[in-house]
């Protein structure tokens, strides 16, 4: 087994690979393969992805430039932001993503689960002697034309089996088959399947199924989101929207940033009259609609105007990194919303926001940065400031 060490979107590393397993790294477009200096010698870094994966006989670990307590944090706070506080995790630095992901799953999942599992009403279409609930009049006439019974009916059940422990247990089951997860991490994550032993599991080919956050659900709430992390981590998505699988862990930080600032954004926005729109909304850019518009967070007033907008960008380490076509975007946003100011937010260390005015237009755009090595009341600080900003209360 050939294991490679990268760091996210970091120095290019020189390695010695066969052709079968250069072409495997290649066709997984999880890294960027590039021919080295002399042949068999190989050039690989890597992109926006990190965690890790087995590739053929290749073990990629991809460390994240943020710090993984810090990136936790993230995770925790983005799933939920009124019950997030800090916890010591039994992973270091030097241990890797994965150990820490899975210490911090099970640690979630056992806390919400001293109390029992969660249960709540599912539907049921069956095929029932007796009538319960609903009959399908449809389904009756074409299976049973004439016949009074057997009844085609839909009921409400009151079950454990439902999809947030449907989830929790196929998460922990994904975690113990991954070589990568300790020992001491293995009984605990047995531990959490055996107190959802009713409880069906997400299959591999479908999409996670829906649910919805509320009062019911939230102490599980940290580890169905980490439970999410780590099914969607059995695969990633490419450019141009297709899926490839993967043996192991994978997170990409874009949408793991992007949803940071949408929720941490949010909630610092409570204290203002008005609402938070993350999903776009229904907001164009040209009169007849078709050019649709879709910034991470658009702040609206009470009659559904908007009154501010903001955009994650994941991707400068520097100031001086900061690409034109965010700026471009950003301008666009705000003609198509009316609105004279725009942020751009940027995971890019302890830096002052850099203002521009638009020529001709007197829009001006603010880019902020986020430091996200920093303790987490300092990174939750920061966004509490680009908040009063997007509100003109700075």
């Amino acid at each position: 087994m050939t294991r490679l060490d990268l760091s996210e979107s970091g120095k290019a590393i020189q390695a010695e690979l066969s052709p079968r397993q250069a072409a495997d790294l290649t066709s997984s477009r999880i890294v960027r393969v590039e021919p080295g200096r002399r042949p068999g010698l190989w050039r690989i870094s890597g992109k926006r992805l990190v965690g890790a994966a087995r590739i053929g006989d290749i073990d990629v670990r991809i460390a994240p430039k943020t710090p993984i307590a810090r990136l936790l944090f993230l995770l925790a706070y983005t799933a939920a932001p009124d019950r997030w506080y800090p916890e010591p995790i039994e992973a270091s630095e030097r241990d890797g993503l994965l150990p820490a992901v899975a210490y911090a799953f099970v640690r979630a999942a056992e806390r919400g689960l001293r109390h029992g599992a969660l249960q709540g009403y599912v539907s049921v279409d069956a095929t029932l002697s007796v009538v319960r609930g609903r009959i399908r009049h449809a389904d009756q006439l074409r299976r049973h034309f004439g016949r009074a019974f057997p009844v085609e009916a839909s009921y409400e059940e009151f079950t454990e089996d439902i999809p947030e422990n449907r989830i929790l247990r196929s998460a922990a089951r994904r975690l113990l088959a991954l070589p990568g997860v300790p020992a001491a991490c293995r009984p605990e994550l047995r531990r959490v399947i055996a107190a959802l032993p009713d409880v069906g599991e997400v299959p591999s080919s479908r999409a996670l199924p829906n649910w919805t956050a509320g009062p019911d659900n939230a102490r599980l709430r940290t580890a169905i989101r980490l439970g999410e992390l780590v099914l969607r981590g059995a695969s990633y998505e490419l450019d141009d929207g297709g899926t490839v699988p993967v043996d192991g862990l994978l997170i990409n930080m874009e949408k793991v940033f992007e949803d940071f600032v949408a929720v941490s954004l949010r909630e610092a926005l409570r204290p203002y009259s008005g609402y938070v729109i993350t999903d776009g909304g229904r907001h164009f850019l040209d009169e007849a609609h078709r050019i649709r518009l879709l910034p991470d967070v658009v702040w609206c007033r009470s009659d559904g105007t908007a009154a501010g907008v903001a955009d994650a960008k994941y991707k400068a380490d520097s100031v001086r990194g900061f690409p034109n076509a965010d700026l471009y975007q950003m301008a666009s946003y705000c003609l198509g919303l009316g609105l004279d100011r725009g942020h751009l937010i940027y995971a890019a260390g302890e830096r002052p926001a850099l203002r521009h005015t638009v020529r001709h237009s007197g829009i001006e755009l603010i880019q902020h940065t986020v430091p996200l090595a920093a303790e987490p009341p300092a990174v939750l600080t920061a966004m509490s400031r680009i908040a009063a900003a997007l509100t003109d209360k700075s």
